[in-house]
């Protein structure tokens, strides 16, 4: 799954918090305290993260060193780190990676019940999508369902109703061929995890892992769901991101040339900053067998390698409490684990109809599963995925052949 952030922030030290290089040599403990490991990218995203640092530090009463990495950098450098001296204290986490790494990580129940965290203030499905069969790995900051984002100046330009919530796949197909008509691309597309089996998910149902995040390439629905994506690209409705750029989708939508795209709530800080349009929330469109979405979210782990857990939990504390999701909330950040802090979110992000898209994607979200093979899976999907958007494979030859070289 992709955080959409271009380059990695600058070194920068505040009171006990600290930014720093991944260098793999660190140990969880540095001399400022905690070491805590979190993906970087804009200059929004640091400016955030050194708040949710700062927090911890003081929950925790020790200096909180943050080491800031690229996304795609973060997960193999974590690869590295987890069962060795030199992990994290602190590791950020997103739910569909966290089994492959929980075996480098703390179970936190034990820790949770001695603390004075109440699960009971975050939402189940953020708690639900950070276990590993039934233990809690790590505490949620965020989560979010699936929707489609859209520009209301160019729905409007070519004559196109807004989206109502739980508008159909026909809808959709209607829409985005009165764009075309208007020469305006409906959509731009992505073959990655999240975003595809979202979009699949919506229309029919199909799904290329089960709720045990087993692979199920043997579901026809799946592939069913992939080609109509693909008729939408291949008539010139909707356009493919191609290649290793996991931005380009999102790149079109803000610059116009295409006029809407799948993302989660993690994305709206960065679209409202870099797009000069007027912004529209709907649910993914519906086919007859489908309607529900995906959800996804992050949150912060202890490594098994760190020595002072309970001090780690403490700065978790912080870093989740409350006050912290709420500050995170109003800048657009991220859609709050915390129930007590959603409405913030709402209510800032200035967005007409947005709470009503959210509160009906949330009724069928449902977490996307993480699997051992996860990224594995990404970037075969990567590879070989467009070739069955764009034309030159059906996905029924395409999906046996990502299967094979999963090992599935």
């Amino acid at each position: 799954m992709k955080r959409r952030t271009k380059t990695a922030a600058a070194a920068l030290a505040i009171g006990s918090l600290a930014l720093a290089g991944c260098a793999s040599g660190e140990s969880a403990e540095s001399a400022d305290g905690l070491v805590w490991s979190m993906w970087i990218g804009s200059t929004e995203d640091q400016t955030a993260w050194q708040s949710v640092g700062e927090a911890g530090a003081a929950a925790a009463g020790v200096g909180v060193t943050l080491q800031g990495a690229p996304f795609a950098d973060y997960w193999t450098k974590l690869s590295t780190q987890l069962g060795t001296s030199a992990a994290p204290c602190i590791v950020s986490m997103q739910s569909l990676r966290i089994n492959q790494f929980n075996t480098g990580l703390l179970p936190l129940d034990d820790l949770i019940a001695g603390s004075d965290i109440d699960l009971a203030e975050f939402d189940e499905g953020a708690l639900d999508a950070m276990r590993v069969d039934g233990q809690q790995y790590a505490i949620p900051y965020d989560t979010g369902p699936m929707v489609l984002y859209y520009n209301k100046d160019a729905f409007a330009a070519a004559g196109v109703a807004d989206p109502e919530p739980g508008w159909t796949a026909d809808e959709f197909d209607a829409a985005t061929a009165k764009l075309k008509d208007a020469g305006q691309v409906g959509m731009a597309t992505t073959v990655e995890d999240l975003f595809l089996e979202s979009s699949v998910l919506a229309y029919n149902g199909g799904r290329v892992l089960d709720e045990s995040g087993e692979f199920t390439f043997d579901d026809p629905a799946f592939g069913q769901g992939v080609e109509w994506i693909a008729s939408a690209v291949q008539d010139g409705r909707a356009t493919v991101a191609n290649g290793p750029d996991n931005t380009a989708d999102d790149n079109a939508f803000m610059n116009g040339s295409a006029a809407s795209v799948v993302g989660g709530p993690w994305l709206l800080l960065d679209f409202n900053a870099k797009s000069d349009f007027e912004i529209g929330v709907a649910t993914l469109p519906a086919g007859p067998n489908g309607g529900g979405t995906f959800s996804a979210g992050s949150g912060f782990g202890i490594s098994s390698e760190c020595s002072d857990p309970e001090a780690a939990l403490a700065a978790i504390a912080g870093m989740t409490s409350e006050e912290t999701l709420t500050s995170l909330a109003e800048q657009g950040r991220a859609f709050p684990a915390r129930t007590a802090s959603q409405q913030v979110w709402y209510d800032n992000a200035g967005i007409e109809g947005l709470q009503e898209a959210m509160d009906a994607a949330l009724v069928t979200a449902t977490p996307l599963p993480g699997s051992a093979k996860g990224d594995q899976f990404n970037q075969l999907l990567v590879q070989y995925g467009p070739q069955m958007v764009n034309g030159d494979k059906p996905a029924d030859e395409i999906l046996p052949e990502i299967a094979t070289q999963l090992g599935s």
